[in-house]
C-alpha cells in the first residue's frame, strides 16, 4: 500500500489516535499519554478574536466567527454537505431497490443498488465525523481566544467595573458564556442541514406521491410554530432554571468561603434549610424544561407517525397506488425529516441562548478599564504624587468617599495615613494607585513609578512558598532574596516549613498565620525593588516586636531611600514619618509632621491624645503574636491541597447502584420495573407499526387500504402516548435522583471537619455543587432513558433480521465481534479521557477567580503578564486533554460505519436473493432492510450513549465521594445536660493534649487551667505557641486525644455539637460577611428584633454610621464585604457575636484591624455590657487585655504562665 494510500486512511479514519488506544489496553492511561494538540488548535498570545468588532449587534458578531475561522469551517461544512447529499439519496436508492424487489429484473443489478444503498451510509457515517471534528476543532479555538480576551480584559478592569459583578458571575462567563458561543458553528450547521433536508423531502416527496405530500406538508409546516413556541419556553424556563442555579451556588460559594462561621454558629440546619428552598425552585424550573422538552420529542416522533399517516391516506384516497415501494420510500424519507424537524426548537432555543451569552460577553468586554480610570500627568520635578482638589469615588457609589484633596507626596518621603474606622485611608491608598475613579480635580503622578501595594488582607495564591514571594519574577539574586527574607522576619518560619521555600501554600494562604502571610506580601513588596511602596496596615497582624523588627529593617531600612505610604492604626511610630495625613468623614482634615499637627490641628490631638497612655503595650512584644496556620493532615509534607480525586479504570458498580438507587427512588423495586417496561413498550411500537405497513404491502389483496392504514394511524397515536408516558416517568424519577445526591453531598459537606476545608479548595467543591450535580440534573436521566431505548431498538432489529433471514447469523455474529472490540478499545481511554477533560478545567477557572481577587495587588505590582502565561498554561494543558477526548470519539465513530455497513450489505444482499428465490416477500425484505440501514447507527449511537454514562457516571463518583465523607465527631442525645446549660460559664482545662493526626506532633501538651464565671481572660503567645488551638479544642474542630474540659461541670466530649457551639460565640480574626444587607449579615435568620440589633450597633459603634446610610440596615453588603472597611467587617462580626447573648464569648485578634479609640470603645463594652460573660481573648495589644481578670501565656502547646494583666506590665518594665 503506498504512503499516500495510508495517510489517506489515517486521515479518513482518525489514526492518529491509534496509539492511545493501544497504550490504553495494557494500563490506565494518564494526562502525560495524549497527543498534543495541533499547532493550529494551541492558545496563542496572539487571538483571532480582537479582527472581530465587538461593538457589533451579537447575531451579527456570531456570524462574524464564520469568516474568522472559515478555514477550517469551510472544510466541516464541505463534509456536511457531502453527507447530507449521500442521505438524500438513500431514498431514491430505496425506491429503486424495492421496486426492483417487486418486479422481475436481474440478481445482479439488485445486489449493485443494494450494495450502493448500504454505501451511503457509510460515507454518511464517516462524512459525519469529519464534520464534527472540524466544527469541533473550531469551537476549541472559539473557546480559547474568548478565554484568553475574557482574561486579558479582567486585568484590565476597573475596581468600579469589577464591583458590579460577583466574581462567580464573571467566572461564569469562562466557564458557561464561552462555550455556548463557541458551539455556535455547529448551531449553524444544524440549522442549515435542518433547513435544506426539510426543503429537498418536501420536493421529493412531490417526486414520489405528487399532490398528496401536499396536505402532510401543510400540517407540517403548521407544527413550526408550534416549535417556535416550545423554543420560547426553552428559553424562559432554562433562564429560569440558570437564575436559580446561580443563586445555589454562589450561597454555597458564601457558605464554603465562610465555613468556620457556619460551624461556629451551628448554622448547618439554617443554611441547609435556604440552599433546599432555592434548590427546589431550581427544579421546579427543571421540570417545566423537561416537560417542554418531552412535548418536543413528541412533536419529533408525530412526523414519522401522524404527517405520515395523512401522505398516505390522501394518497389512498387519490386513488394511487399504495405499494411497498412507495411505503418506504415515504418511511425513509419522513424518517430523514424526524430528526432536523424534532430538534428544530432546540436549534432556534441553542441559537438564543448563544446570543444572550454573546452579549454577556461583549457587556463585560466594554467594562471601563483601569487605564480610563486615572489621570497620568505628570507631576512638578521632585514630586511622585500631586492633587489638587480631587474627589475620589468607589464602584457605583454617588458620594465621593474622599473630597476635596490636596496632597503632595515628595520622592522618598515616608508617609503615614491615620486616622478612625471608616475615615477613607483605604480608599486614598487605593485614590494613589489609579484604582479609584475620580470625578474632580487635578490627579498628577510619575509615569515611570514602578510600585508594590501590600493590601490589608494579605493576598495569597495558591503555589508555592517561592512563587509567592517572586510573583514569577526571576530578576533576583539567591543573595538578595535571603535578604528580604531575613528584612520580612520570615528566617525561622522558612526553616520549619516541610518544604521551605518549595511549601505549596493553600488557597488563601490557609497553612499560613495571618502575620506570616502579611510577612509573605512584605518580603514580595521587597524583592521587585519598588520606588514606591502602599502598605495598607499590614502590621496589625504582626506583633509588637516583629513590628518594630519590620519598621527596622524594611520600612525606615530597606526602603529608606524609596517613597512610603503606609496606613496604620499604631501611632507610636508616628514621630518617624516625613508627613502625616489625618483623615476624617472622607477628608484631609490635617497633614505635615507629628510636631506640626500636634501643634495646628486640634482635632487630630484629641484623636492622639486618646492614644497616648498605651504606649506600654509594646512591653508585650515578647508574649504575642498573630493566629497560628491552619494544621492539615497531609502526607507530602510540602503539600497543603490534596490532589483532586479521581477514579481510574472502569465505573464501579456501586455508583451505578448509588445512581439508580436514587433513581428508584422511595418505592425503588415498583419504579426501576416502570422503567423497564415502560422503555420496553415504547422502543417495540415504532417496529409494530413498520411491520404492519410491511404485512399490508404483503397482502394488498386482502386488506383494503384504507383500513390498513387506519390501523397503523391507531398504532401512531399508541406510539406517541407511550413515548409521552414514558419520557414524563423518567423525567420525575431523574429530578427526584437530582434532588436526593444533592441533599446527601451538602449534608455531607457541612458535617465534614474542618481539615477538609483546609486541604480542599472551594473552586473543587463548587465543581461538585455546579458542573457534577448538573450532569444528574439533566443529562444521565435521558441518557439512560436513550440507552434503553437504543439496546432494545438493536435487540429488536437483529432478532427481526435472524427472524426473516435466519442465514445472516453467519454475518452479523462475527461483525457484532468487531463491534464489540472496537467499543472496548474506544471506552478504556474514553473513559479516563473524560475523567481528565473535567479535571483539567477546574485549575483553569480557580486561577481566574484567583486572579479576580487580588487585580490591585497584580497591577501594582505590574506582574498582568506572569498570571497570564499562568492562565496560558492551565488553559493549554486543559485544550490537550479536550482534543484527546473528542479525537477518540471520532477515531471509534469513524469505524463503527464500517461495521454497520457491512451488515446492511449483507442484509440487503441476502434480502435481494432470498425475494428472487421466493422465500420472502417484497415487503418484508424492504422492512428488514429499513432497518439494517438503521443498524450501524443504532450501534454507534448505543456505544455513545454508553460512554457519555460512563463519562458522567464520573460525576456521580464525585458526588458520591463527596456525600461519604468523615463527619465531626458528636453526641447525639443531650437528655443528660440541664436545660439552661451553661448557665455560668465556668470554664476548667484538664490535662489537655490534641494532636492534628496520629503520626503528627502534639500541638497540645497537657494544658490545664480554669476560668472562673464572668471572668476575663487574655490568652497571649508567640507563632505555633497554641493559643487559637485552645479555641479549635473548645470547638471541637479538633477532637482532644486526652484530658477533659468542663463547661459549667459538664464534659464537652459529651455534649452535642450543635448545642456546644450555640452555647458559645467568637469574633474571628478575619472577618466573614455575606451577599445580603448588613441586617442580614447581623442576624442572618431573622432570630432578634430590630431593637436588639441597633442596641448591638451601638455597643460596637456602628450606630452612626449605618444611621448615616441612606438605607440603614437595608445597605447592601458586596461580595466579601468589599464596600466596607476591614474595620467596619470586624465590628459587624462583633455585633453578630454580641446578638447570641452567649455566657462564653471568645475573641480571636478581632481588634487587629481596627483604630485604637474603637478598640478602647470595645474594651469599655466589655467592661459594661459583658460584666457577667465569660471571655477569652487572644491579643497582641496591652490595651486589649488591660482589663482581663488574668493572663495565659502559651508556649510550645503548654500554659507558660498564669498572670494578672497588671503583674505582666510591672514585670516587663
Amino acid at each position: 500500500m503506498s504512503k499516500f494510500v495510508k495517510s489517506l486512511l489515517s486521515s479518513v479514519f482518525f489514526s492518529q489516535m491509534w496509539g492511545l488506544v493501544r497504550l490504553s489496553r495494557n494500563k490506565v492511561i494518564s494526562e502525560q499519554d495524549f497527543p498534543p494538540a495541533p499547532a493550529s488548535l494551541e492558545p496563542t498570545t496572539s487571538p483571532s478574536l480582537p479582527l472581530i468588532r465587538m461593538d457589533q449587534k451579537p447575531l451579527r458578531f456570531l456570524f462574524s466567527l464564520i469568516g474568522v475561522y472559515w478555514n477550517r469551517l469551510g472544510w466541516a461544512y464541505l463534509f456536511c454537505f457531502l453527507s447530507m447529499a449521500c442521505s438524500l439519496i438513500t431514498p431514491n436508492l430505496i425506491h429503486l431497490f424495492i421496486s426492483r424487489l417487486s418486479s422481475a429484473h436481474d440478481l445482479g443489478g439488485d445486489l449493485m443498488v443494494g450494495v450502493a444503498l448500504a454505501s451511503c451510509g457509510i460515507f454518511v457515517g464517516v462524512g459525519f465525523q469529519h464534520y464534527f471534528y472540524h466544527t469541533l476543532a473550531t469551537g476549541q479555538m472559539i473557546t480559547a481566544d474568548l478565554n484568553q480576551l475574557l482574561f486579558s480584559q479582567s486585568l484590565r478592569l476597573s475596581l468600579q467595573a469589577r464591583g458590579k459583578s460577583q466574581v462567580g458571575d464573571i467566572v461564569n462567563h469562562m466557564s458557561s458564556d464561552a462555550d455556548t458561543v463557541s458551539d455556535f458553528p455547529i448551531i449553524l450547521g444544524d440549522l442549515a442541514w435542518a433547513t435544506i433536508v426539510t426543503l429537498s423531502v418536501s420536493v421529493l416527496l412531490f417526486v414520489y406521491i405528487g399532490w398528496s405530500a401536499a396536505p402532510a406538508l401543510m400540517i407540517l409546516f403548521l407544527l413550526v410554530p408550534m416549535t417556535q413556541r416550545v423554543a420560547k419556553k426553552f428559553v424562559k424556563y432554562d433562564e429560569q432554571m440558570s437564575l436559580q442555579r446561580d443563586r445555589r451556588v454562589t450561597l454555597i460559594s458564601q457558605i464554603l468561603q465562610s465555613i468556620r462561621v457556619v460551624k461556629y454558629f451551628s448554622w448547618e440546619k439554617a443554611v441547609t434549610k435556604e440552599v433546599r428552598t432555592i434548590r427546589e425552585n431550581e427544579l421546579s424550573s427543571r421540570e417545566k424544561l423537561a416537560h417542554a422538552e418531552v412535548v418536543s420529542g413528541v412533536s419529533y416522533l408525530a412526523v414519522g407517525s401522524l404527517v405520515l399517516f395523512v401522505a398516505l391516506w390522501v394518497h389512498v384516497l387519490r386513488g394511487q397506488i399504495l405499494d411497498a415501494a412507495t411505503i418506504f420510500t415515504c418511511l425513509s424519507l419522513f424518517s430523514l425529516l424526524e430528526e432536523p424537524f424534532g430538534h428544530l426548537s432546540r436549534h432556534f432555543s441553542r441559537l438564543t441562548q448563544a446570543i444572550v451569552s454573546t452579549a454577556r460577553i461583549q457587556k463585560f468586554l466594554k467594562q471601563d478599564n483601569i487605564e480610563s480610570s486615572s489621570s497620568l500627568e505628570t507631576p512638578t520635578s521632585g514630586n511622585d504624587f500631586e492633587l489638587e482638589d480631587v474627589s475620589f469615588y468607589h464602584a457605583d457609589k454617588t458620594e465621593p468617599v474622599l473630597k476635596n484633596i490636596h496632597l503632595t507626596i515628595q520622592r522618598g518621603q515616608s508617609v503615614a495615613i491615620v486616622g478612625p474606622v471608616g475615615a477613607g485611608k483605604s480608599s486614598l491608598l487605593y485614590g494613589l494607585l489609579g484604582e479609584c475613579r475620580i470625578s474632580q480635580g487635578q490627579f498628577r503622578k510619575r509615569t515611570d513609578l514602578f510600585g508594590a501595594y501590600v493590601p490589608q488582607e494579605a493576598y495569597i495564591v495558591n503555589s508555592s512558598l517561592l512563587e509567592n514571594l517572586t510573583f514569577g519574577s526571576l530578576q533576583a539574586s539567591p543573595e538578595f532574596l535571603r535578604k528580604c527574607i531575613h528584612a520580612s522576619c520570615l528566617d525561622k518560619d522558612i526553616r520549619d516549613l516541610p518544604a521551605g521555600l518549595r511549601t505549596e501554600i493553600g488557597e488563601k494562604g490557609v497553612n499560613l498565620s495571618g502575620g506570616q502571610k502579611q510577612r509573605v506580601s512584605l518580603a514580595r513588596a521587597a524583592l521587585i525593588e519598588p520606588q514606591v511602596v502602599f502598605l495598607d496596615d499590614p502590621l496589625s497582624a504582626v506583633d509588637v516586636e516583629t513590628e518594630k523588627i519590620l519598621c527596622d529593617r524594611l520600612l525606615f531600612g530597606l526602603w529608606d531611600k524609596i517613597t512610603r505610604i503606609v496606613v496604620t492604626h499604631r501611632l507610636e511610630s508616628l514621630g518617624q514619618f516625613d508627613q502625616i495625613i489625618f483623615l476624617k468623614d472622607g477628608e484631609i482634615k490635617a497633614q505635615g509632621t507629628l510636631t506640626e499637627l500636634k501643634k495646628n490641628s486640634a482635632e487630630f490631638m484629641e484623636f492622639y491624645i486618646q492614644t497616648e497612655d498605651i504606649g506600654a503595650h509594646s512591653k508585650l512584644a515578647s508574649l504575642s503574636t498573630g493566629s497560628e496556620a491552619a494544621v492539615v493532615d497531609d502526607n507530602s509534607h510540602s503539600r497543603i491541597t490534596d490532589d483532586e480525586e479521581r477514579e481510574k479504570g472502569v465505573v464501579k458498580s456501586t455508583v451505578y447502584w448509588d445512581y439508580i438507587s436514587s433513581l428508584g427512588g422511595k418505592n425503588r423495586k415498583r419504579n426501576l420495573f416502570r422503567l423497564g417496561i415502560g422503555a420496553l413498550v415504547a422502543a417495540s411500537m415504532p417496529l409494530l407499526q413498520k411491520w404492519w405497513l410491511a404485512f399490508y404491502s404483503d397482502h394488498q389483496g386482502d386488506i383494503q387500504a384504507q383500513k390498513a392504514l387506519l390501523i397503523f394511524g391507531g398504532i401512531g397515536i399508541l406510539v406517541l402516548v407511550t413515548h409521552f408516558l414514558n419520557q414524563i416517568f423518567w423525567l420525575k424519577q431523574g429530578i427526584g435522583a437530582g434532588r436526593d445526591m444533592h441533599e446527601r453531598m451538602l449534608k455531607s459537606i457541612l458535617k465534614a471537619p474542618i481539615r477538609f476545608f483546609d486541604s480542599t479548595p472551594v473552586g473543587r467543591i463548587l465543581q461538585r455543587f455546579s458542573r457534577d450535580i448538573e450532569s444528574v440534573d439533566i443529562y444521565l436521566q435521558w441518557s439512560f432513558d436513550a440507552l434503553t431505548g437504543c439496546l432494545l431498538q438493536v435487540f429488536i432489529s437483529l432478532i427481526l433480521i435472524l427472524a426473516v433471514l435466519p442465514p445472516m447469523l453467519v454475518i452479523i455474529f462475527p461483525a457484532l465481534f468487531i463491534y464489540y472490540r472496537l467499543q472496548q478499545d474506544y471506552r478504556r481511554p474514553a473513559r479516563e479521557a473524560k475523567r481528565l477533560d473535567s479535571i483539567a478545567r477546574s485549575p483553569r477557572y480557580a486561577h481566574f477567580k484567583e486572579t479576580l481577587l487580588g487585580l490591585p495587588v497584580i497591577r501594582a505590582f505590574q506582574r498582568q503578564d506572569w498570571f497570564l502565561s499562568q492562565f496560558y498554561e492551565r488553559l493549554r494543558h486543559s485544550q490537550r486533554m479536550f482534543y484527546g477526548h473528542y479525537m477518540l470519539n471520532r477515531w471509534f465513530s469513524s469505524r463503527i460505519p464500517l461495521v454497520g455497513g457491512l451488515i446492511s450489505i449483507s442484509t440487503v444482499c441476502g434480502a435481494a436473493v432470498a425475494v428472487r428465490g421466493h422465500w420472502l416477500e417484497p415487503g418484508m425484505g424492504g422492512l428488514i432492510t429499513i432497518y439494517s440501514l438503521s443498524f450501524w447507527a443504532q450501534l454507534n449511537w448505543g456505544v455513545r450513549i454508553f460512554a457519555d454514562i460512563e463519562s458522567r457516571m464520573t460525576s456521580v463518583e464525585r458526588l458520591k465521594f463527596y456525600s461519604s465523607l468523615p463527619s465531626e465527631g458528636g453526641t447525639e442525645t443531650a437528655d443528660h445536660i440541664p436545660h439552661q446549660w451553661p448557665r455560668l460559664g465556668q470554664i476548667r482545662w484538664e490535662n489537655v493534649k490534641a494532636r492534628y493526626a496520629d503520626h503528627l506532633p502534639w500541638v497540645l501538651k497537657g494544658v490545664s487551667f480554669e476560668i472562673p464565671a464572668g471572668k476575663k481572660v487574655g490568652i497571649i503567645g508567640r507563632t505555633g505557641s497554641g493559643k487559637s488551638t485552645l479555641f479549635q479544642v473548645l470547638y471541637r474542630f479538633l477532637e482532644i486525644d486526652e484530658g477533659s474540659i468542663y463547661l459549667d461541670g459538664v464534659d464537652l466530649k459529651s455534649v452535642p455539637l450543635e448545642k456546644l457551639r450555640r452555647s458559645l460565640a467568637i469574633v474571628p480574626q478575619d472577618p466573614s460577611l455575606f451577599l445580603g444587607t448588613l441586617k442580614s449579615n447581623i442576624d442572618r435568620y431573622s432570630e432578634c428584633s430590630e431593637i436588639e440589633i441597633w442596641e448591638s450597633l451601638r455597643k460596637t459603634g456602628l450606630e452612626k454610621f449605618v444611621r448615616t446610610l441612606p438605607l440603614g440596615l437595608e445597605t447592601p453588603v458586596q461580595e466579601n464585604g468589599a464596600n466596607l472597611s476591614q474595620g467596619q467587617r470586624q465590628l459587624l462580626c462583633l455585633a453578630r457575636a454580641l446578638l447570641i447573648k452567649a455566657k462564653v464569648i471568645l475573641m480571636d485578634e478581632a481588634t487587629a484591624s481596627v483604630d485604637v479609640q474603637t478598640d478602647q470603645m470595645i474594651q469599655r463594652v466589655i467592661r459594661e455590657s459583658l460584666k457577667d460573660t465569660t471571655m477569652l481573648i487572644i491579643a497582641h495589644r496591652l490595651e486589649t487585655v488591660r482589663d482581663c481578670d488574668q493572663v495565659i501565656e502559651m508556649a510550645d502547646g503548654q500554659v507558660q504562665r498564669i498572670s494578672r494583666s497588671s503583674d505582666i506590665t510591672i514585670d516587663l518594665k
